[in-house]
């Protein structure tokens, strides 16, 4: 097991490595720069030609490619993110208190999704082909159709416009992220829970429907061991190793990926940073939010293959 985790970790590594660099060359050839987006267009128009070369080497807009990879490489491994280009503050400051804000957003989606998809997945397995395994599997699939936009939008209306219990958006200014989840509480929340148990519900169900089905299942059934032994310490870990990865991908991505969901409520989170560096040409930010993500992703994708590995052991070779 000590071998795994450590083959893992090297490709994590490398995985990491090559993903910085696609980062890097992919933002690069964004066009335009933070230089034409902070001046109108009758400042550019009117500013000469020698002028605006100075303030771009001044800016260290005109460096080559490669020198700016090499600094952008060595600063990842000083743990140094750089700085903005126009107002030169630390980008690790800015994207800070967004990252925590998201990765809050994103842990009590999952301690509250979590169970939720599990209970009702393990209803559904044990219903295969009744009405309530319809039920579940319909709003399952209407659930994870549905944008994540109109979910937000349809809660708003419901519960901030018609009935006016919660706020729309976001209304507290603080640092702190645990105030900030109880003041967007819970309509944000709940737009991220109700996709979130749709799509893990869905993968849990099938594992559970799978195993349940199984040779061995059935023995452990004719041995005589009582059904719910069966289920939680046979079935279930069995059927979990399918879903770990699909679960370890999807709990990257509402880290990185809740975009839409921090836009309709105003919550202040790393996608709303991530258009607002977009908009503003700011690159060192978008890298350094797209690398965040890619560390999530790499992260929650290692920590699915340990599981699996310790729930099978075949795995391990």
């Amino acid at each position: 097991m000590i071998a795994l985790i450590l083959r893992r970790g090297a490709l994590s590594l490398v995985t990491l490595f090559l993903l910085a660099s696609f980062i890097f060359f992919a933002t690069e050839v964004l066009p335009g720069d933070a230089l034409d987006v902070s001046l109108s267009a009758d400042e550019i128009a009117n500013m000469p030609a020698e002028v605006m070369a100075r303030r771009k080497a001044e800016l260290g807009l005109d460096r080559p490619i490669l020198e700016r990879y090499l600094g952008f490489m060595d600063g990842l491994l000083r743990f140094d993110l750089g700085r903005t280009i126009i107002t030169r503050a630390p980008v690790g400051e800015i994207i800070a208190m967004p990252l925590r804000n998201s990765v809050a957003l994103a842990g009590v989606t999952l301690l509250l999704a979590l169970p939720v998809a599990l209970a009702i997945a393990m209803a559904a397995a044990q219903a295969k082909g009744r009405a309530l395994d319809n039920a579940v599997s319909g709003a399952a699939i209407i659930g994870y159709s549905v944008p994540e936009f109109v979910t937000g939008l349809l809660l708003i209306a419901v519960f901030a416009v018609w009935w006016p219990i919660f706020p729309a958006t976001i209304t507290a200014s603080t640092d702190d992220p645990l105030s900030v989840l109880l003041a967007a509480a819970p309509l944000a929340i709940a737009t991220t829970i109700i996709g979130s148990i749709a799509y893990l519900g869905r993968i849990l169900r099938v594992g559970l429907i799978e195993v349940m089905a199984a040779d061995f299942v059935e023995r452990l059934h004719l041995s005589g061991i009582p059904r719910w032994r069966i289920i939680w310490l046979h079935a279930l870990p069995a059927a979990m190793i399918p879903g770990l990865s699909a679960a370890a991908l999807y709990a990257a991505s509402l880290v990185s990926g809740v975009v839409v969901v921090e836009m309709v409520f105003a919550y202040p989170g790393i996608g709303a940073e991530l258009v607002r560096a977009v908009t503003r040409r700011e690159v060192h930010v978008v890298q350094a939010i797209a690398l965040a993500a890619a560390i999530c992703v790499v992260l929650f994708n290692l920590l699915a293959d340990l599981g699996i590995a310790a729930l099978d052991p075949r795995t391990r070779r």
